[in-house]
């Protein structure tokens, strides 16, 4: 019997809640981006985040980030004051946790 090896974690997701709601996705990357450049420099500004779902309301997103840059990201994100306002709701490597809450996306 083989035995297997755990998935290698090479991503980490975030659910995001917006306020106010936005449903541009262009708008949330752009608000990340000035937060890492505020927080961290202008060469953080480019950090690989992908914005993989923005509620059709604008209430929430969920972002993809790697797992080098998670602590910057989340960071800069709770150091922000731009609008909209971004907070972050869960965060985890495993995409499907992050459905674990009583709201349905």
């Amino acid at each position: 019997m083989t035995q297997s090896s755990p998935l290698p974690l090479s991503q980490h997701f975030m659910r995001l809640s917006i306020s106010p709601p936005t449903a541009d996705a262009l708008t949330v990357r752009k608000v990340i981006s000035d937060a890492l450049n505020a927080t961290f420099g202008l060469t953080s500004a480019s950090t690989y985040v992908d914005v993989l779902w923005v509620k059709e309301d604008g209430e929430e997103c969920v972002l993809r980030t790697g797992l080098e840059d998670v602590m910057k990201v989340l960071a800069a994100i709770t150091s922000s004051s731009d609008s909209p306002r971004l907070s972050v709701v869960k965060e985890s490597p495993f995409l499907p946790s992050l459905l674990c809450d009583n709201t349905p996306l």
